[in-house]
């Protein structure tokens, strides 16, 4: 059943847009890049990069804390990189790559570090900050050049820098309509985001491999239009390096939504099926990992239709498999209170373990956090009760004579429902019905959920009053019968 609540909660709606930055930094989603498949002087060309006494007790601090206790760790791992970037410590930053690469880190929850140190380096200004200026931007990059031309060999440098140009090009393009951004506008669009692309052609040729560089290339495949089927190819390319780095499915992912060219049920598909691909419980956890992803859903009218059971499914597996994490907790708390049929159940389950540890990014105010804690709070009994219900109806359908008695219940039902079509005219949508027939056909509950749905309740309690025989006699009493029923049926009724 689905049970509304009042909230103004979104979860993050700049990232509507597809914000560089903001899909970089929220909510924890992380990148890696790897030696993998790299040639034979990697291990020679990291350590050349690399050197453990550029880290300071100041950075360790930043750089660990725990996820799973603190839903401000990743915030102080993005503002200790920004930190060292500003600091112009670029021996240090190469390091922290360098090893979060080598270890293949995760953070509490499954998100890979290194995304952590991009989401730092992706913009001149961070979180609660979201707007930064051209001169903002120009520095920016000014001061990336510098670390590309400082260690020619740093992959991080260069993917960096190419996102940054990325993130400039996205500055101009904003989150209004095409038509109101200028031709002298597309032009810096178009200028900035090729030369984000010969950045990341240059650092294709680099010993060492990097998932994210594909991520970044999806974006100046979307930025440029490029055919569906080139966009394809990239994204296996980058599968077959990394097949557990999510992000570049997720860009994909992304890239398929209707809004930037794709059919509706295209990011659907080709999430199932690359996380079937998977299979199994890490199938699972890879489809939470996309779906989740920010800039997929966007808490607007024009969400993809993800299955909220595998969601719910994954983030359980990944906890088993990579331990707790806040940030998705927040995440999957909010998904449960404001995505598709909002879930009282698991919201309230949730909630209670976060606690006091709610993430500014997810909810944006403490009064939209504890608005939904309220709702959940209120909610949640009655929808365990209800679930308890429709558990006990389904196993009355399951029996032959559930199924031949749900055959003349629906005949009666169908009945109030074409009477309501023609006083009340057309409705839209499934009306759910959960009833308890007494011994005789009396009706002894009723729950009616759906547009349309008042005029059937109003009779069915009319019934239930007056002790009314308007069923047939069940197979045992209490009975209890889930009925859906679809308004398209009764449309033709309600239109004479």
């Amino acid at each position: 059943m689905n049970f509304t609540r009042n909230s103004s909660c979104s979860l993050n709606a700049a990232v509507k847009g597809g914000s560089l930055a903001l899909l970089l930094t929220v909510i924890g989603g992380s990148v890696a890049c790897y030696a993998r498949h790299a040639s034979p002087n990697t291990a020679a060309d990291l350590k050349s990069i690399s050197n453990s006494r550029s880290i300071s007790d100041e950075d360790a601090a930043g750089l660990n804390e725990d996820l799973s206790s603190n839903v401000h760790a990743v915030r102080d791992y993005v503002n200790t990189i920004e930190r060292m970037l500003k600091e112009e410590r670029f021996d240090a930053l190469d390091y922290v790559a360098d090893h979060a690469r080598a270890g293949k880190e995760r953070f509490p929850g499954g998100a890979w570090k290194l995304h952590t140190v991009y989401a730092g380096l992706s913009s001149p200004v961070q979180f609660p900050v979201t707007h930064a200026t051209d001169e903002d931007w120009e520095e920016f990059i000014q001061q990336l050049q510098r670390w590309v031309s400082a260690r020619p060999k740093s992959v991080t440098a260069r993917v960096a820098l190419a996102y940054a140009y990325l993130g400039y090009a996205y500055k101009t393009r904003g989150d209004g309509d095409a038509n109101t951004v200028s031709e002298g506008g597309w032009k810096l669009i178009r200028q900035r985001t090729a030369e984000a692309q010969r950045i990341l052609e240059e650092a294709k040729a680099l010993p060492l491999k990097c998932p994210e560089w594909y991520v970044a290339m999806q974006f100046v495949a979307q930025y440029q239009g490029w055919d569906a089927n080139k966009e394809r190819v990239l994204f296996e390319e980058a599968n077959r390096l990394e097949p557990g780095y999510y992000y570049n499915a997720a860009a994909f992912a992304r890239n398929l939504l209707p809004e930037f060219g794709g059919k509706a049920g295209d990011t659907e598909k080709f999430v199932e099926l690359v996380s079937d691909r998977i299979g199994g419980e890490p199938g699972d956890i890879f489809y939470f990992q996309v779906a989740t992803t920010p800039g997929l859903i966007c808490n607007c009218d024009h969400n993809p239709n993800f299955s909220w059971e595998r969601i719910e499914r994954g983030f359980e597996a990944s906890e088993k498999q990579y331990g707790v994490s806040t940030l998705n907790l927040n995440r999957i708390a909010f998904l449960a209170s404001n995505y598709g049929r909002l879930d009282a159940v698991a919201a309230d389950k949730v909630l209670t373990r976060i606690g006091d540890q709610w993430n500014e990014e997810t909810w944006e105010t403490q009064k939209d956090f504890d608005s939904v804690k309220q709702w959940a709070a209120q909610w949640a009994p009655i929808v365990a009760k209800q679930r308890v219900l429709e558990a006990e109806a389904e196993a009355n359908m399951r029996t032959p004579a559930g199924s031949s008695y749900k055959a003349s219940f629906a005949t009666k039902y169908r009945e109030l429902l074409q009477q309501c079509a023609l006083i009340q005219g057309p409705s839209e949508g499934i009306l759910e019905t959960l009833t308890s027939v007494g011994a005789n056909g009396t009706v002894e509950d009723v729950r009616v959920y759906g547009s349309g749905g008042v005029c059937v309740y109003q009779k069915m309690l009319a019934l239930q009053g007056n002790r009314t025989k308007a069923f047939p006699p069940p197979p045992q009493a209490p009975y209890w019968v889930k009925l859906d029923l679809d308004w398209a049926e009764f449309a033709p009724v309600a239109a004479k």
